[in-house]
């Protein structure tokens, strides 16, 4: 097949994979939940980021294989306006999945007006520029949207973290994974924006990749987001626990209220921390660390306590986090594993002591013990 007849599949069947998940993104039904406007809002910007997609693509087919008109300067006009429409509304889509109490109706408007500045500057290019500047005029969009895109890929991933430090109290297995994956899908689409402004000042063959990468990404976010959608009330809940937990701790120390605070900081007497560190120890030799996908409430549950005493007893004790709680008891014993157990593999390791993939394991040993595991076992 030549080139041209690549090119022609791939556009072919990319805007209709794009209109195909679009759609399906839009009609799927939004879980139930007090906070689920939040899910339902993200949601559909982010189907109409790929609907936009899609209809990109629809347009360029047309223009190019249906209508069979050559006039580069309008189709890559085209292609930038709508990467960088998808690139502003991705961002506004991250944002309300992951901070919706931050998203504010001005920053949708600022979102729209630099759509509509950009937009102007193409078509002043388009219509009023003479043809002979009009390249370096697109030369010019392309270096506005490149820096665009850098900017709100790192906004994207600062607020990613951000909320993960919110989560950490009552993080677990699930939602680990789960939050990694999301935050996998929305680099890989911004980078993939990013590379717009790049690829179509390249040559052909160079488009043609990063149009099946497209197609490849974005089946990957509409997988992503409907596993998002499964995992959505356990995302709601833990993000509006901890930010009650975290208000309310504000609330009694920066207040006037000195009987609230003396509260909290009396939550756990010596009496209740010695409970805690004996229900720990027990619950340790129980092995319970070792449930794959374990949560607080589970591990709180097995204890016989509640998520609130063992949450306050890992931050005011211990001063860790449950996720990290969990990650260095399991560290510990794999640890054990491997002196006793030379033959041991890594993926067995890591199935014992209860983390679902071997890549988590490696990660989680090295974030601890500072290597590897198999330099840390090459050096015992």
């Amino acid at each position: 097949m030549s080139l041209s007849q690549i090119e022609y599949a791939l556009v072919l069947s990319g805007w209709v994979i794009a209109l195909i998940l679009g759609s399906i993104l839009l009609a799927i039904k939004t879980p139930e939940h007090e906070h689920k406007i939040y899910y339902q809002r993200g949601k559909n910007i982010l189907a109409m980021a790929i609907l936009l997609f899609g209809c990109e693509l629809l347009f360029q087919w047309l223009i190019r294989f249906f209508f069979v008109l050559k006039d580069p300067i309008l189709s890559v006009s085209i292609y930038l306006f709508t990467f960088c429409t998808a690139t502003l509304m991705l961002t506004l889509g991250v944002s309300t999945f992951f901070a919706p109490s931050k998203v504010e109706k001005r920053h949708s408007v600022i979102l729209f007006w630099i759509l509509g500045a950009y937009t102007i500057l193409l078509a002043i290019n388009y219509l009023l520029v003479p043809r002979s500047l009009q390249l370096t005029g697109i030369y010019i969009a392309c270096a506005l949207l490149f820096i665009l895109n850098c900017v709100t890929t790192y906004m994207c991933y600062a607020v990613y973290r951000k909320t993960i430090n919110d989560l950490r109290t009552y993080f677990s297995d699930v939602l680990a994974d789960l939050m990694r994956w999301m935050l996998g899908i929305g680099l890989s689409t911004l980078l993939f924006l990013i590379s717009a402004p790049i690829v179509c000042l390249c040559p052909k063959i160079v488009s043609i990749y990063q149009l099946a990468l497209g197609i490849i990404v974005f089946i990957y976010a509409f997988v992503s987001i409907i596993n998002f959608s499964f995992r959505y009330n356990t995302v709601a809940t833990a993000f509006n626990t901890g930010k009650e937990e975290a208000s309310q701790v504000v609330e009694a120390y920066s207040g006037n209220d000195d009987t609230a605070a003396q509260q909290h900081r009396s939550s756990l007497s010596a009496s209740l921390q010695e409970v805690m560190q004996d229900k720990e120890l027990r619950w340790q030799r129980k092995g319970g660390y070792r449930t794959s996908g374990i949560t607080i409430e589970q591990a709180a549950h097995d204890m016989g306590t509640n998520r609130s005493y063992l949450s306050r007893y890992l931050n005011e004790v211990r001063h860790m986090t449950f996720y990290e709680w969990v990650a260095q008891m399991r560290i510990h014993e794999a640890q054990q594993i491997m002196l006793q157990n030379p033959d041991a593999t890594i993926e067995q390791i890591a199935g014992q002591v209860g983390f679902n993939a071997a890549s988590t394991f490696s990660t989680t040993f090295k974030k601890i013990v500072g290597i590897s595991p198999v330099q840390w076992r090459s050096r015992q």
